[in-house]
């Protein structure tokens, strides 16, 4: 079972949303992880997140304090791609 399996959405990262967890610092990796584990435990993620432009197949993010973690919804799976320091995350 993973860490996910009993939320209304499934969380699923990107091999650039992995690595730029991996990239964090420990205390922000766990800030960051608890954050996606709410979001994807409510009824609505939209409704706490501000959409995106210009940046598909990205079409909104969350915020975590200074970074920002980029994703789509697929149907009922959270989809990660990008988790960045908001001066760099919408610099392609």
């Amino acid at each position: 079972m993973k860490w996910y399996d009993h939320y209304m959405y499934n969380v699923v990262f990107s091999p650039k949303g992995k690595k730029d967890l991996v990239k964090l610092p420990k205390d922000l990796q766990k800030r960051v992880i608890n954050k996606i584990t709410f979001f994807a435990s409510v009824a609505d993620p939209l409704s706490f997140a501000k959409p995106l432009v210009n940046l598909p197949p990205l079409t909104h993010r969350f915020r975590v304090g200074d970074y920002r973690i980029a994703f789509f919804i697929k149907g009922e799976t959270l989809c990660i791609d990008r988790i960045e320091h908001r001066k760099d995350v919408y610099a392609n």
